[in-house]
């Protein structure tokens, strides 16, 4: 969930490989794809379809280079690379470093040297760290002000631990991680 595309807006994801496109190209149902991916969808198949909406081509189309979505696809990359040395580590003094990692139970982002409590003090083991973020609000729940941990089917949204003693006390929640190994399970299994 914290890869690059979890950052872009779905209309910037492969909806094959669930990452900002790559070389992304359009078929005659309008619908767009990383190259690569078409491509391995289509091997080893006797019919051609949109692997999102399903519709069937007669024959196999040739999918045409989408030039205007590379271009908006290549200054998201340029706008996401130039914002990853904003995240500065909360310990440093006068000369902040830039952070590493951010934990989601202190909740601070941190350097190298000062992350190290983290990978080595029993109790700090066992605190979420994840890829330095800006936005450490994201991650948090703002009703309950805890970790966001939770994927509640039922609503398609993340919630906390407290909000399924709530209002998602009866709906089917899983954990984030296990969603995202779903998701990315079924959508490999639509490219068969």
């Amino acid at each position: 969930m914290a890869s690059s595309s979890g950052l872009a807006s779905e209309e910037l994801q492969c909806s094959i490989c669930l990452e900002v496109f790559t070389d992304p190209v359009t078929i005659p149902c309008g619908h767009n794809f990383c190259r690569t991916c078409l491509s391995e969808c289509w091997t080893n198949t006797q019919t051609s379809f949109c692997p999102l909406c399903k519709e069937k081509f007669s024959r196999r189309p040739d999918p045409k280079i989408n030039t205007s979505l590379r271009e908006v696809v290549q200054h998201f990359k340029e706008k996401l690379n130039l914002g990853e040395s904003k995240v500065f580590c909360d310990v440093c003094g006068e000369r902040k470093q830039k952070a590493v990692k951010t934990c989601l139970t202190c909740p601070s982002s941190y350097c190298d040297s000062h992350l190290e409590p983290h990978l080595s003090v029993t109790c700090l083991k066992k605190h979420t760290l994840i890829n330095a973020v800006e936005n450490l609000e994201d991650y948090i729940c703002q009703k309950h002000k805890k970790l966001l941990e939770l994927f509640c089917r039922d609503d398609q949204t993340c919630v906390c631990v407290s909000c399924t003693e709530g209002e998602h006390r009866t709906h089917n929640t899983v954990p984030i991680e296990e969603e995202s190994r779903e998701k990315k399970a079924g959508v490999a299994n639509k490219k068969l």
